[in-house]
């Protein structure tokens, strides 16, 4: 696959090396984002009564706190794994002038744009496969609070109070 990405890359670019650093960043952003699981788990035990190690019942007034509350910054491993894609761009350039040398070579080819889909294209791409994952696991994540949380203890609206807090 990587011999198949190498005409995206610039001439030379050490594409398994970006490759490795892509997938390692987008492993340590969910495990990052795992921290969410760990919260909502002891937010849901507080929820119940326990007696010697068992689950009575519900404990009297329990309410779940709200999931932007669990949720907080789960996600961000992904926008910083995404950060780091498009600082690559400045790498790309600059590896045609100063790496292998190609800049002129570049500007020269019949397809103005080959320089700039060369620069360009893997880092866009990769910082959208980042956001797109914690899009993905936003969703997943909303749908476990949803479906796990006993419905007494959920307070309405939600999803409402997430796009609140989203800029």
């Amino acid at each position: 696959m990587a011999q198949k990405l190498t005409r995206w890359v610039p001439p030379g670019f050490p594409l398994r090396t970006e490759l490795t650093l892509f997938t390692v960043g987008n492993v340590c952003a969910f495990l990052y984002s795992l921290t969410f699981l760990f919260r909502f788990w002891n937010s849901y035990r507080d929820l119940f009564v326990w007696a010697r190690g068992v689950r009575w019942g519900l404990e009297p007034g329990a309410v779940m706190p709200d999931f932007v509350e669990l949720l907080d910054r789960s996600l961000w491993g992904f926008g910083a794994a995404a950060l780091c894609m498009l600082l690559l761009i400045p790498a790309h350039y600059a590896y045609h002038r100063t790496g292998s040398q190609s800049i002129y070579l570049m500007r020269r080819l019949p397809s103005r744009w080959e320089l700039h889909r060369r620069c360009l294209t893997l880092p866009l791409l990769g910082a959208a496969i980042c956001l797109a994952a914690a899009l993905i696991l936003l969703l997943v994540y909303f749908a476990v609070y949803q479906l796990v949380t006993p419905e007494a203890c959920l307070t309405p609206g939600q999803w409402e109070k997430l796009w609140r807090v989203i800029p």
